[in-house]
């Protein structure tokens, strides 16, 4: 067993225990996005699972649910005021802090061109104060708040993408990942930091799919199962947006039916086959949009 004293020595930015839950891509993602960037940074992280599940060895500061970018920013100006250029500032936040709660502070920050690398952890639901549903939570979704009974079987409304708000702000960097590829989601990070830390061209937006084993109802062991497959039914369509050009960065040659990502979560067990047929139709025709623009280039 390694010593404590070992694993502080070393360039790691998160260092265990962890109290999340077995299965919870938040914590791989927060350790490689971190890890990525280094120890010259500085992260907040608001009212989410991300503010109590684990040790890092960096300048960290928790902020209310609404005001993460708003620290942010504060922090980033009081760096540079003291000659600190250089140094990243994250938020680090969940889909309720980003899409929901924290969207004014983010789109401020966004439109005066905070250099803030913001990567939004989304499990599709406020799941740290009780799997209640967000702007984010999948339409037909179990949550608390978005009941299955006799008149309403889930959330009635689709969800809102964030990331295309996040574009009209004309910022460097938007970008989606998946955790089941962690390659393209260190590389994004990488692109940030230059776009953003070194290059001082605003802020940049990493949304990644954090699959969450509490509310989505799946066992822990198909953590990076899920998000393959979100990926490969077009549920979570992975691409970049840098200085206004659009790339898919993940396109499988033909969709697998999304009955394999629903059918191993609980909260979509209530579906009829008409319910997916129509969510599969959704999902279809956002991802020929993103096919002509990944041909157009923007």
């Amino acid at each position: 067993m390694r010593e404590m004293s070992d694993i502080v020595t070393t360039e790691r930015v998160t260092i265990p225990p962890t109290g999340a839950c077995q299965g919870c891509a938040m914590v791989l993602i927060a350790r490689h996005t971190l890890d990525t960037l280094g120890r010259n940074s500085v992260v907040t992280i608001p009212a989410s699972c991300g503010a109590w599940s684990g040790a890092m060895l960096i300048d960290r500061g928790p902020t209310q649910f609404p005001s993460a970018a708003a620290a942010a920013s504060g922090i980033a100006a009081g760096l540079r005021a003291a000659g600190h250029k250089n140094t990243n500032v994250v938020v680090i936040a969940g889909d309720g802090g980003t899409y929901d709660i924290g969207l004014q502070a983010l789109s401020g920050a966004a439109e005066r061109g905070e250099r803030i690398i913001y990567v939004c952890q989304n499990n599709q639901a406020y799941m740290n104060t009780g799997i209640q549903r967000s702007g984010a939570t999948p339409r037909w979704a179990w949550t608390t708040t978005t009941p299955v009974g006799s008149v309403q079987k889930g959330k009635l409304v689709w969800p809102k993408s964030v990331p295309e708000i996040m574009e009209a702000h004309h910022i460097p960097l938007v970008a989606t990942a998946s955790i089941h590829n962690i390659p393209d989601l260190k590389r994004k990070v990488k692109l940030a930091q230059r776009l953003t830390t070194e290059e001082g061209k605003g802020l940049s937006y990493i949304e990644v799919l954090n699959t969450c084993p509490t509310g989505w109802r799946y066992p822990p062991e198909k953590m990076i199962t899920l998000a393959r497959l979100a990926v490969e039914t077009g549920f979570w369509p992975v691409y970049e947006i840098v200085e206004g050009k659009f790339k898919l960065n993940m396109k499988p040659r033909k969709l697998k039916p999304l009955k394999e990502f629903i059918k191993l979560q609980g909260r979509f067990r209530h579906l009829t086959d008409e319910q997916i047929a129509e969510t599969e139709k959704w999902v279809h025709a956002r991802w020929q949009r993103l096919l002509e623009r990944d041909e157009r280039g923007y």
